[in-house]
């Protein structure tokens, strides 16, 4: 009898002690940039629709309210400045929270990792300046999942808490701590009911006791909210009526910041579950990796005004310190910047927006030409004046490490000049050249004349080149280019191309490695979001594989070849109908009807480059089609490598014959977005497979697909992603160009430095012609210094250089690099010149500790995928 007192009252102690639950009610709003309304619409319903409404109930009531990103609150600024002031009172106040803080809520996906530091740097330096807050909560509200060095950018950009809505691939609990790449760590909660969980506020009840199921902590984060929706007026009624009913949990109108600090409180006194890697899963919510080649124009325009905009900043600060720094031009590149920085915006890059969103985006790609060639050219002029350069050619490299890479330039000449271009000589070398092009004189001598050769150039440097109207005489060497009429041989592998279908095998130690660059095209049923088909097999590939009626035909094959490189020339089309289609076994087509797709293919293989590089141009007509182009490969690895943001990740194969299941919301198919890269190896043989703004990918049988466009007519085909509102641009009819490359290597991606073959694909050598002063080679050329010169160097090549550009704040320089093979690493960066002070800095550039340096050489360990950013004055 007394045990069983004893235990009633051992009962009654603990539902006292019971912890009470705490309901963090957010309002918010989601902003769109632009996506099914104009960004002028969105304007309009966030400005006058949205947070004016705000503004009156947060000025009568205890309401509260989150705003995401600066890009509107700087157009709110310009446009309405009494509604901006109103704004920030508030702010400084605690009744409205910035929450994410970016520029622009990125895709951390598909944008270069650099872009994402920028839209965080920009959005909290104005947040910092205009109203003197920092921003502690990242807020993933609709990112399309999360790549997997966030956590380490989070944190060195000063986030302490990241609540994100898609991605995650567990349940229970929503609140974890998520751990990089690098080993970083940021507390973190998946909304389980998205940013909509307290927007129906007849529901509460019902969103509590879900959310409640999932919470590691008696702290319930409830967003309130969605895209363009309007404030509540009776919000803060309904918070006073649910006091009032229920006793179990307390509500409150409170800042997203408020539920982190109060469950990270609670949560030290529990062990909150480490989840690694990227945040990609459609489990439980949609990340649409089929965008990753939706409008795909945008991702290669965005790819190369991205790389061109980096290395116009290194040059641009290079050509600073050698003008007594007074020729940055920080407001152009800064504008520029803003430029990428609304591509890289997560409705824009992925292309998921209506039509009337894009001419802006063409509009864009169009300054940033102008502007970057611009300022890149007026830099490398001034370095080349300021160092007293004097030769014909000057080549440079924007990369970390030392280069041997392809490169062109067209010459002018004056009217008796020169009569023949026969090589180029360096201080080190004589090396030959193919010419491309040429225009002449009366005379018969070179007026304008379009050339190419291999240049090896220093890291982060120059090297320069005298033209020779001789013979240039080589150095011995073991590389050589043999061509035997379909087969090409080099000191790298043995390539064979088959004149019939244009497809390739390539061999290395006397064994297969790769083949293909097959183009294959399939049934698209889908729209802005997904790819569906029905037909379990293509329409047709260039190997023969589909349905029987049509074909691939190969119109035109020619081999063109030269000392340096052979370049293969391919075109034809796809033709919807040939005749006869069955019985082929014994009869040839005789007729080939209904060409809607024709294509043009260059295949380059390199004397001196172990890279084989593609050109393919399309010309589409043809609706509803999904065109990819195929590597084949006898690899059996369940794994393969992505080149991710400051990274790389592992991904699983043949995820097309995952099992379904339909409690996923979105069930796995293998597609996937990479960066630069992806690589298929085994610990024998591999293929690397480099992308020039494609980079959707998938691995299955072995087969390695890049897709390069989705021909779809529709933002959601069935009204679940979004409207059904036709986009007829997004059916992609007309040419495209699409670059990529392959790199075939023995061992694995790591041993064979895949990524230095990308990166030196990505980042191209520019080639500039200086005053003509002597085409000859004689003594009194030798006066000409210097030659070359490496402004930085970083080795060894895994470590990445990634930025060089002037501080926000000072006349001090700013240096991020990254290790990229996830292997501790002894670093040793030598500049041009010795600096006064080195330190490190976080990605806001905020200053952490002074490190050591001796001379011109910064010597430091850095840890397997860490990002480092250094700050150093000269």
């Amino acid at each position: 009898m007394r045990k069983k007192q004893s235990k009633k009252i051992k009962q009654k102690k603990s539902q006292k002690t019971k912890r009470k639950d705490t309901i963090y009610l957010v309002p918010h709003t989601h902003y769109d940039a632009v996506w099914v309304f104009t960004k002028e619409d969105y304007f309009y319903i966030n400005i006058d629709l949205i947070l004016k409404k705000a503004i009156e109930l947060i000025e009568t009531t205890d309401y509260k309210f989150l705003i995401e990103q600066t890009f509107l609150l700087e157009k709110i600024e310009n446009r309405n400045p009494k509604l901006f002031s109103k704004i920030k009172k508030f702010i400084q106040q605690g009744k409205i929270e910035i929450a994410d803080g970016e520029y622009l809520m990125a895709d951390t996906m598909l944008a270069n990792g650099e872009t994402l530091v920028r839209e965080i740097l920009f959005g909290k330096k104005y947040l910092k300046e205009k109203f003197g807050i920092d921003v502690p909560v990242m807020w993933g509200a609709d990112s399309f999942g999360y790549n997997a060095q966030l956590p380490q950018i989070y944190k060195k950009s000063g986030y302490k808490y990241f609540a994100f809505r898609r991605g995650a691939d567990k349940k229970k609990f929503s609140e974890f701590y998520w751990k990089g790449l690098d080993g970083t760590k940021i507390l973190s909660h998946w909304m389980p009911k998205g940013y909509r969980a307290g927007l129906d506020l007849q529901k509460l009840r019902k969103s509590y006791k879900e959310l409640k199921e999932l919470a590691a902590t008696s702290h319930i984060l409830m967003p309130s909210g969605s895209g363009v929706t309007p404030p509540q007026p009776e919000t803060s009624d309904e918070v006073e009526k649910w006091n009032k009913k229920y006793k179990d949990a307390e509500m409150k109108i409170s800042r997203s910041v408020d539920f982190f600090k109060a469950m990270e409180k609670e949560a030290r006194k529990q062990k909150l579950e480490i989840r690694k890697g990227e945040l990609y899963s459609g489990k439980f919510s949609e990340v649409f990796p089929d965008c990753a080649s939706t409008r795909i124009w945008i991702k290669q325009g965005t790819r190369k005004y991205e790389n061109l905009i980096l290395t116009c900043e290194r040059w641009a600060v290079i050509s600073y310190m050698l003008s007594n720094k007074n020729n940055y031009p920080s407001d152009e590149l800064r504008e520029s910047w803003r430029d990428i920085l609304f591509l890289g915006f997560h409705d824009v890059l992925p292309g998921t927006g209506i039509d009337d969103c894009y001419p802006e985006v063409k509009e864009i790609f169009r300054q940033l030409k102008n502007e970057i060639s611009e300022i890149s050219e007026e830099s490398l002029a001034n370095i080349a004046k300021s160092l007293k350069v004097k030769a014909n050619i000057i080549v440079f490299n924007p990369l970390g490490f030392e280069i041997k890479n392809w490169t062109e330039i067209e010459l002018n000449f004056e009217r008796g000049k020169i009569k023949a271009i026969k090589g180029l000589k360096s201080n080190k070398e004589e090396i030959e050249v193919e010419i491309l092009q040429s225009v002449r004189h009366e005379d018969y001598s070179l007026r304008k004349v379009r050339i190419g050769f291999v240049a090896t150039v220093p890291a982060l440097g120059f090297q320069t080149y005298k033209v020779l109207t001789r013979k240039p005489q080589l150095k011995k060497t073991s590389v050589y280019l043999k061509n035997n009429g379909n087969i090409i041989k080099n000191s790298f592998f043995k390539f064979k191309v088959n004149p019939e279908n244009g497809l390739i095998d390539i061999y290395q130690k006397g064994k297969w490695i790769a083949g293909g660059n097959s183009l294959v095209l399939e049934e698209e049923l889908g729209d802005l979001y997904y790819h569906r088909q029905i037909l379990d097999e293509p329409f047709k590939t260039e190997g023969g594989d589909g349905i029987k009626y049509g074909s691939f035909k190969v119109k035109k094959f020619e081999i063109k070849e030269s000392p340096i490189r052979t370049v293969i020339k391919i075109k034809g089309g796809y033709l919807s109908l040939r005749w006869p289609y069955r019985l082929l076994h014994k009869m040839k087509p005789l007729l080939w009807r209904h060409k809607f797709f024709s294509f043009a293919k260059e295949i380059i293989i390199y004397k001196d480059i172990p890279r084989i590089d593609f050109t393919t141009l399309i010309d589409n007509q043809h609706p509803h089609i999904r065109a990819r182009v195929r590597f084949f490969t006898d690899i059996k690895s369940k794994k393969y490598n992505c080149e991710s943001q400051f990274g790389v990740v592992e991904r699983a194969t043949n995820q097309h014959y995952a099992k379904q299941n339909k409690e996923w919301k979105e069930q796995p198919s293998g597609i996937f977005p990479s960066l630069n890269w992806i690589d298929y190896s085994d610990k024998n043989k591999g293929l690397t497979v480099i992308n020039a703004g494609t980079p959707e990918n998938e691995i299955r049988d072995g087969n390695i697909y890049l897709t390069l466009f989705r021909s779809v007519q529709m933002v959601s085909g069935d009204g679940k992603m979004g409207p059904t509102v036709p986009v007829p641009d997004a059916a992609e009819f007309g040419k495209h160009c699409f670059y990529y490359s392959i790199f075939p290597h023995q061992k694995d991606w790591k041993q064979a430095s895949s990524f230095v073959k990308a990166y030196e694909s990505s980042f191209r050598p520019k080639a500039l012609q200086l005053p003509f002063e002597n085409n000859d080679d004689s003594d009194s050329n030798k006066k000409s210094l210097p030659s070359e010169m490496s402004f930085l160097e970083i080795k060894p090549n895994n470590i990445i250089l990634a930025t060089l550009k002037k501080s926000e704040k000072d006349d001090e320089i700013i240096l991020r690099f990254f290790e990229t093979k996830g292997e501790k690493t002894k670093t040793e960066i030598t500049l041009f010149k010795k600096p006064k002070t080195v330190k490190i800095v976080n990605l806001l550039e905020q200053e952490e500790k002074e490190i050591d340096f001796q001379g011109e050489k910064i010597k430091m360990e850095v840890k397997p995928f860490e990002i480092v950013s250094l700050k150093i004055g000269f």
